[in-house]
């Protein structure tokens, strides 16, 4: 541990900046938050105390030393620095004594259908996630819906739930040009943003996009996002569909072109807590269409084509409608500009103040 920087602030966990999914985006986007604005808080990462830029450029543990640190060693160590707060922000870990607990619940998925992850992945994340927000002082939710899982799946008490919408940067890009020349791709493309797994539904996209193509013969659908898991079956139609090109997971700058590339961002999924890609594609002016989910719902009914149910039918007539209404560009751009880095930032402080010892 590092001794150099004072007692009495916040402390953020934040080796899930390494995860390669939500959580790591999250930790991210909220270390940013917290340099740029120049807000007194520290960050460990790798075993190390430092400032939240620097711990942007750090490398993280990750695999069973992350869940070792995080729920042995950082505990102890942390006490070192007394912190007026301890921030979770991916639902794992373990505070230090003396210091309350704030813990940032993205979904339960887990909870809500273990069938959707491996067994032990499953098992693990059920046991924890009880037992973290069992003892957490303030539970800060992704939106309404998920503080509302936390009440009936966890048994929280609602008096210590916030809830704190997430945020997204400015995916305004060169408009796919800079993706086209990578994928050697040509004409108009639809986009799906994710990994590869059994709750993004992503079956019944495809099922979904051979309707479409009936229409919009030269449309393809750009399957942006790692294999996560899965039948055999599902990886091989990824590979085998007329129409369909799965071109893995996309970083940084590449998976922005090709998001303000696209005619429409499609989330199908069966469950999110809030789901990002909708509001990413938002902000380069692209429209989305998005299935029933409770949270995608809440979020992005007054912008978003909402599918009629979680079926191929229903996202394909939701597909069709959008492909067919004008997209109100500056309409959504001034939606994804209400979800700033600056807002999330500043409500996750206003939580810690709330809440941290003084």
């Amino acid at each position: 541990m590092n001794a150099r920087y004072p007692q009495g602030f916040p402390l953020v966990y934040a080796d899930s900046i390494g995860n390669r999914g939500g959580t790591g985006v999250y930790t991210r986007r909220l270390l940013a938050g917290f340099r740029d604005m120049g807000t007194d808080v520290l960050a460990v990462v790798g075993g190390r105390v430092m400032s939240p830029g620097e711990a942007l450029q750090s490398r993280p543990f990750t695999g069973t030393t992350k869940v070792l640190w995080e729920n042995v060693l950082l505990p102890v160590k942390s006490a070192e620095f007394r912190p007026s707060l301890v921030h979770l922000p991916a639902f794992s870990g373990r505070g230090c004594s003396g210091a309350p607990v704030a813990v940032t619940l993205h979904d339960l998925a887990f909870i809500r259908n273990p069938r959707w992850f491996s067994p032990l992945k499953s098992m693990y994340y059920r046991l924890r996630f009880g037992k973290v927000a069992g003892t957490a002082d303030v539970i800060m939710a992704d939106s309404r819906f998920t503080a509302k899982e936390a009440e009936s799946l966890l048994s929280l008490d609602p008096s210590k739930i916030r809830v704190v919408y997430l945020c997204t940067e400015r995916f305004e890009a060169d408009g796919g040009e800079k993706f086209r020349k990578w994928a050697e791709m040509k004409g108009e493309y639809c986009v799906h943003v994710g990994t590869i797994e059994p709750r993004k539904n992503v079956s019944a996209l495809l099922d979904a996009w051979k309707k479409v193509r009936k229409v919009h013969g030269d449309m393809a659908l750009v399957l942006a996002g790692r294999w996560g898991r899965g039948p055999s079956s599902l990886k091989n139609r990824l590979s085998r569909e007329p129409g369909v090109f799965h071109v893995g997971e996309l970083e940084g700058g590449m998976l922005k072109s090709c998001v303000s590339g696209a005619k429409l961002l499609i989330c199908s999924s069966f469950y999110e807590g809030f789901g990002l890609p909708p509001m990413e594609a938002a902000s380069a002016g692209v429209p989305s269409v998005v299935t029933p989910a409770d949270a995608l719902v809440e979020i992005y009914g007054e912008i978003a084509t909402i599918a009629d149910d979680f079926g191929a039918d229903g996202i394909s007539g939701a597909i069709l409608s959008a492909l067919d209404t004008p997209g109100k560009v500056d309409r959504l751009k001034e939606f994804a500009d209400e979800f700033t880095v600056e807002r999330m930032v500043s409500e996750v402080i206003r939580v810690y103040g709330e809440f941290a010892r003084e």
